[in-house]
């Protein structure tokens, strides 16, 4: 569970949050989704205690979250498999850290990568080490800031099928920041509609039919589509 209660941010004189509040209690995968700088990022810091409110308070029942972010952020001086198994505790041993690391490697497609160091990976490739670093350490809750930006259709669509599948296969409540509409309804169990600055909630979209029935040639995809281009249009 996340809350925002009466929460106020600004940066220097630009209000991004005033008295804003806000809550998701449920597991699976909310989006929120909104144009760029409406304050989405803002609000995912504050969840990830990156930023602190100037006025009101952050309640977050999980202590332990993974945050990925628009770029891979992978350590250029370390392979693959290192990039991935950097988060796990030093105190882990060394067999179970291997193992957990050879799963994750398997689940993103990147066996015979692991002695690679990110200088020889494609962009795609790249993300998806970031993707198994995100879940080597099996956080109950994972945020996600535009995390397929800047990616061609051809990387972003298996991407998007490789986070919907791993979702699925853990377990874990994520939060996901996007401005980009399809994004949204391939992988929003709730699409919360923003504007701002400041921040406003314009629709929150609840009960939607099956993240697993979705494509982008279905007429419940269709409808989704046109509801929220007419929001944003509007």
């Amino acid at each position: 569970m996340i809350a925002w209660e009466h929460c106020s941010f600004a940066y220097e004189d630009l209000p991004i949050l005033d008295d804003f509040s806000f809550s998701l209690g449920e597991t699976g995968m909310t989006v929120f989704l909104g144009p760029s700088g409406c304050g989405k990022t803002t609000l995912l810091n504050l969840a990830a205690r990156l930023l602190q409110p100037g006025k009101g308070s952050l309640i977050r029942r999980e202590e332990s979250l993974s945050y990925l972010f628009q770029k891979p952020r992978l350590l250029p001086w370390k392979t693959v498999g290192e990039n991935i198994g950097f988060p796990l505790s030093d105190s882990m041993a060394a067999d179970e850290k291997r193992r957990k690391c050879d799963s994750l490697i398997k689940l993103v497609g990147l066996q015979g990568f692991e002695d690679f160091h990110p200088s020889r990976l494609s962009g795609g490739m790249e993300q998806r080490a970031a993707i198994a670093r995100a879940f080597i350490t099996e956080s109950p809750l994972l945020l996600m800031d535009e995390p397929f930006k800047g990616l061609d259709i051809k990387l972003k669509m298996p991407l998007i099928r490789l986070l919907k599948d791993l979702l699925q296969i853990r377990k874990t409540t994520a939060v996901l920041v996007t401005h980009d509409v399809r994004e949204a309804i391939l992988m929003g169990d709730r699409i919360v509609y923003l504007d701002g600055p400041p921040l406003a909630v314009l629709e929150d979209m609840k009960g939607l039919f099956p993240v697993e029935e979705r494509n982008t040639e279905s007429q419940g995809f269709y409808e989704m589509e046109k509801r929220l281009y007419n929001l944003i249009l509007n």
